[in-house]
């Protein structure tokens, strides 16, 4: 059966000399796996018509019961060139492709996921410079949401005080550790949370579940503060141990990208200072 869909490119990974295997995320049918046979021969109908971040008009033979497809035709509808001319949006951008592909199952239909992801796509090709450690927490906490996986950091009226020092919160869980509510394996993987980081946390959440929390109108630009978010640091670390904890995510890509967008921000922003007379 052939089936038509658009399609955003998240993985594309050689096949043969010729072909790839292109990861996609579609509105319809989820994260889905196609085959592209003679993409990188001279005279491919397919040659320039796909790359990472690219929206397509996508058309492939549907297998079902096997992961792979096959691509019949491919155009590009957005291509979202500019983000390619900013090498530090360009890494942003890398790293929430990357995400999305390893967070989602194979053909699980997931609209707001794929909704989240072009918007976020659009605005990084439309404002590179913004602020992107803030572009990259609005993202995560948002595919937490959608997820069913957004942690729940509310205290416990009857395990903890008013003013505690510390927070224990329990990631298997997703929520703060509870005394009353029975015993606790003993290697049960937890970390501890200042009552600064849950605060901020639960200020996000709530906004984020009120639809209050939108991924473009309150991104700030790149200011004097060296392009560094003004969330907490705390709040980023947090949110990196929970997300490669429960997604198929390696720690050391969020914390490379990390310092990528946030060095070439610091480094953009001085020489512009070191220029002006």
């Amino acid at each position: 059966m052939i089936t038509q869909s658009e399609a955003i490119a998240l993985q594309i990974r050689p096949w043969s000399k010729t072909s790839h295997i292109v990861t996609w995320l579609t509105p319809d049918h989820g994260r889905l796996i196609t085959s592209i046979k003679g993409a990188c021969r001279p005279k491919s109908p397919f040659l320039g018509q796909y790359d990472l971040f690219y929206t397509c008009h996508l058309l492939f033979y549907t297998r079902e019961h096997e992961g792979v497809h096959i691509a019949k035709e491919c155009e590009p509808h957005h291509r979202r060139d500019t983000i390619r001319e900013h090498w530090r949006a360009a890494a942003l951008a890398t790293y929430l492709v990357e995400l999305t592909a390893r967070a989602l199952p194979l053909r699980e239909p997931h609209a707001d996921v794929y909704k989240l992801l072009s918007q976020t796509l659009d605005y990084l090709a439309e404002h590179p410079q913004t602020s992107l450690v803030e572009c990259l927490i609005r993202y995560e906490l948002h595919l937490l949401y959608f997820l069913g996986l957004l942690p729940d950091l509310s205290p416990c009226e009857t395990c903890h005080q008013p003013h505690p020092e510390w927070f224990s919160f329990s990631l298997s869980t997703g929520r703060l550790r509870c005394h009353h509510t029975g015993h606790h394996p003993v290697a049960e993987n937890t970390i501890s949370l200042h009552p600064s980081i849950q605060e901020a946390y639960t200020l996000l959440r709530n906004k984020v579940i009120s639809g209050r929390y939108p991924l473009h109108s309150e991104a700030s630009p790149a200011k004097k503060n060296g392009g560094k978010s003004k969330l907490p640091l705390g709040l980023s670390r947090f949110l990196g141990i929970f997300i490669t904890s429960h997604l198929d995510l390696p720690a050391a890509v969020r914390r490379v990208t990390l310092e990528l967008i946030e060095t070439t921000q610091t480094q953009q922003i001085a020489s512009q200072e070191t220029q002006q007379p």
